[in-house]
């Protein structure tokens, strides 16, 4: 938001024209933030304002005249715009040609619910709405009260049996619907579907279904899933509410129009009613555009050569549904298909010969307990279908015309065989490759080409390659850009001999995949368990970032490691103390003060050598003293976000000493703590450059035990949380992941210390590297372990895991294979980031091309 203050000081350096669009901008950003709950705090005010205004239009106006002439109005038309009055010769002669308006009649106290049709409207069919010439019964436009139609069992509708019964959105009406009787005239049920009312019957029709409300009717259907006696009952109570039982039951009628009005709604889409043909299998439906469909949006004779082979595939993802269940109907051999094999679903007749024919083997999954394998046996004897089962488009989910079944056992293979076999052979002329995604292909793929030699129903296209695959199908020019600058970072950083083991691994993979689907299983980290439990709980408990030993030097560069050293003992202290709660036991306060005393004492001795590198001007340095609470519970809380600590207490149960002998608070004499300036006064600058090297390599371990600590992690849930069954084992599960967090918690504070002493010398360098680790950044991600888990197939890891990728690999043989298949699988993300973008191009022009050839 914008506030007033500072809205006007930008107005107070502004001409005119630009204040009074900064006023409106501001006033504009001021609105558009309102939620919800705030018009509804308004609403609140306007509540009764608004009450009194409904009442205040259904009074009648004083002088009660006609809203066209002078007259009387004594009829209130609630269809029209501000629900005016009219007499009844302009109502009637308004709504000529608006007859399913409600309206009522005032009858000196309150207004009536009437109808058009009492105040004699009526519809002539056939000359522009006029009466027919050769009609015989007389129709006299009079302005009396209207005919006088018996009244039915409930008001406004009327018991005549010359009207018309009109089923319309706005409920059910009886209309005075006069046919023409000239010698040329169409069909009664002609004439009704030339003025927009789709007849129920064709010889003397008495009901008829307004185009509005059988559109209205399949638009609820598809997009709510509206049923035909849930439609017909919302019309029923909006003609009467009171008496909803009494409106005439047409849901019969409107099952049977609403597919008959499908029908011509799909022939008229599809082109059928300029062309006198009849439609082959599939035509009243759309497959997906932007797949190649030779003939339709493609031409392989003029392709480019250079383009690869897979561009011109077609990917397809099979699938049942257990959902739509279909009752066995009442009398099979009179059924009528209107669309049978014309839309999505297969003709019955040659599908059912295939059924007969077929042989129903069960095979039990070797690979998963998958439902739609174990289950092929599962009938329920009152229904002819248990489900249905098809293909769609693997990369945009079109179902592919003319290729969905019905299960009459379950998801059977001789169900999906003959979906798969009528899709693949849907315009894909020249299609050489077609990708077929499955969860059981596994198993259902073994035989398949062994099932459809057999069939006689069964053919795939000559000369297509089947490749199956199993998974879940997961802006490609970021896409692109995001895995590049990935891959690069992790190439970089590991050498030339490993980078061309992990191109051999990788570039075998690929070849084999099909012969061997195991080669893939360089893709995941393997999930076995070398170290116990305890053995795990000492390697990580000696990952404690610590500079290695035998890259000290003698002298200064070993004084200065100690003093490091000692900077992260305060760190790891400074936790300890913040884990204590208000109450801590004895024991507790006797570790914190031995420690204390142990930590104080080689301060001592570290501020006592001190002098040696330092010289006698540090005595004189009495700067220290103010800085004794430099490293302070604020910055520990700030130094990567403390709050994940899954031991720390809550503020108001923290310990608070009551003795101010707190060595963790001190500030050890080194020179970044002196500053730059005084050092190069002392002649002591290359301390300096001696101290930021050690604090690099001080960052580079901290974030090496990071990475250890959130990988081990990532595999304790893995393989241990998750496969806990009892709360015994959950319980010890837990522990070793708290353990880790621990670990994981006092390195994250080390390096966020160290990362601070670093931004106070401006080394701008190495902070360009080392960046400020974020919450989201320590989160133990299993985009390695699990790498088929829905929601990771863009997944990266945060930016420290590309650092120093052969001192991790080196020093941990578990990280090498963590290392190698982050490395596989961002060359793979990064391989299908730079295909996307090639197939999308190429999708584009497909999709242009497929509206085109169907309009022509």
């Amino acid at each position: 938001m914008i506030s007033e203050k500072s809205t006007w000081s930008l107005v107070d350096f502004a001409s005119p024209w630009q204040a009074h669009h900064s006023f409106i901008w501001s006033h504009f950003l001021t609105l558009s933030i309102k939620s919800q709950n705030d018009y509804l705090h308004e609403w609140q005010y306007k509540t009764e304002d608004y009450l009194d205004l409904l009442l205040w239009r259904e009074d009648p106006p004083s002088n009660r005249t006609c809203s066209v002439c002078p007259k009387d109005g004594v009829y209130r038309c609630h269809g029209c715009m501000g629900e005016p009055l009219f007499c009844t010769h302009c109502c009637r002669t308004v709504h000529s040609c608006m007859p399913f308006h409600q309206i009522s009649q005032w009858t000196g106290g309150f207004f009536k619910d009437t109808s058009l049709t009492k105040i004699g409207l009526e519809i002539h069919l056939g000359h522009q709405g006029k009466p027919c010439p050769e009609v015989t019964d007389d129709w006299y436009d009079t302005d009396d009260e209207g005919d006088n139609f018996a009244e039915g069992q409930w008001v406004p509708l009327v018991n005549d049996p010359r009207t018309t019964m009109v089923v319309d959105t706005s409920g059910v009406h009886f209309l005075m619907i006069r046919f023409c009787q000239c010698a040329s005239a169409l069909g009664p049920d002609m004439q009704l579907f030339e003025i927009g009312l789709f007849p129920a019957s064709f010889t003397s029709p008495k009901t008829a279904f307004t185009f509005a409300v059988l559109d209205d009717f399949l638009l609820d259907n598809l997009e709510c899933g509206t049923s035909v006696m849930n439609y017909y009952s919302k019309l029923t109570r909006i003609t009467s509410s009171i008496f909803p039982h009494l409106v005439p039951d047409r849901y019969r009628e409107l099952m049977r129009v609403g597919r008959q009005w499908r029908q011509l709604k799909q022939l008229k889409w599809h082109g059928f009613g300029h062309e006198k043909q009849k439609p082959k299998a599939g035509e009243l439906a759309l497959f997906c555009p932007a797949c190649p469909q030779p003939g339709v949006n493609v031409n392989l004779a003029e392709r480019n050569v250079s383009d690869p082979a897979w561009l011109y595939s077609r990917s397809l993802v099979m699938d049942g549904n257990f959902k739509a269940e279909h009752m066995f109907p009442a009398n099979p051999t009179d059924e009528v298909a209107l669309t049978d094999g014309l839309g999505f679903m297969v003709g019955d007749g040659r599908y059912k010969l295939h059924l007969a024919e077929a042989q129903d083997i069960v095979h039990r999954s070797d690979c998963n307990n998958h439902r739609a394998v174990n289950q092929a046996n599962a009938s329920r004897h009152n229904l002819e279908a248990t489900g249905i089962g098809g293909c769609a488009c693997a990369r945009h989910g079109c179902f592919v015309p003319h290729s969905m079944v019905d299960f009459q056992k379950g998801e059977r293979q001789m169900n999906m065989d003959y979906a798969l076999c009528q899709a693949l052979g849907y315009n894909t002329d020249g299609i050489d490759w077609a990708l077929t995604f499955y969860d059981i292909n596994c198993q259902y793929h073994k035989h398949l080409h062994w099932r459809v030699e057999e069939s006689p129903y069964l053919d795939l296209p000559w000369g297509m390659e089947v490749i199956p695959g199993i998974g879940l199908w997961h802006e490609a020019v970021q896409g692109v850009r995001d895995s590049q600058h990935t891959f690069d970072r992790l190439s970089e950083t590991a050498d030339d001999d490993t980078l061309v083991e992990w191109e051999a691994e990788a570039a075998t993979a690929q070849d084999d995949r099909l012969e061997n689907p195991s080669a893939m299983d360089i893709y995941e980290v393997k999930m076995t368990k070398a170290l116990t439990r305890k053995q795990q709980e000492l390697h990580l408990l000696t990952r404690h970032a610590r500079w290695p030993a035998g890259e000290i030097h003698r002298g200064a560069a070993t004084w200065l490691a100690s003093g490091i050293t000692l900077e992260e003992a305060q760190v790891a202290l400074l936790i300890d103390v913040k884990k204590l709660g208000r109450r801590p036991t004895d024991a507790q306060k006797l570790a914190i003060a031995w420690h204390r005393d142990r930590l104080q004492g080689q301060i001592d001795e570290f501020v006592r050598v001190a002098v040696t590198f330092l010289g006698d001007q540090l005595d004189e340095y009495d700067k220290l003293d103010f800085m004794t609470m430099m490293l302070d519970t604020a910055e520990l809380d700030s130094a990567g976000s403390s709050s994940d600590d899954p031991d720390r207490p809550d503020d108001k149960d923290r310990y608070d000493t009551p003795v101010k002998f707190t060595p963790e608070t001190l500030v050890i004499p080194l020179p970044l703590n002196i500053g730059i300036e005084r050092c190069t006064e002392w002649g002591v600058a290359d301390l300096v450059l001696q101290e930021i090297s050690l604090r690099e390599g001080q960052a580079n371990d901290a974030l090496h035990a990071i990475r250890v600590n959130l990988a081990n992690k990532a595999v304790l849930f893995c393989t241990t949380v998750r496969l806990a069954k009892s709360q015994a084992r959950s319980t010890h599960a837990w522990a070793w992941v708290h353990s880790v967090d621990k670990i994981l918690h006092l390195n994250v504070q080390m390096y966020s210390k160290c990362r601070s002493q670093l931004v106070h010398l401006s080394a701008n360098d190495l902070l360009v590297k080392l960046r400020p680790l974020e919450k989201a950044d320590l989160k133990a991600t299993t985009v390695v372990a699990d790498p088929n888990a829905r929601g990771q197939r863009n997944s990266t890891l945060a930016w420290f895991w590309s650092i120093d990728v052969q001192g991790d690999s080196t020093s941990n043989d578990w990280m090498n294979e963590f290392y190698c298949v982050h490395w596989l699988r961002t060359l793979a993300l990064c391989d299908r980031w730079a295909e996307e973008l090639l197939l999308v191009d190429q999708e584009m022009i497909w999709t242009v091309d497929f509206f085109l050839h169907k309009s022509q």
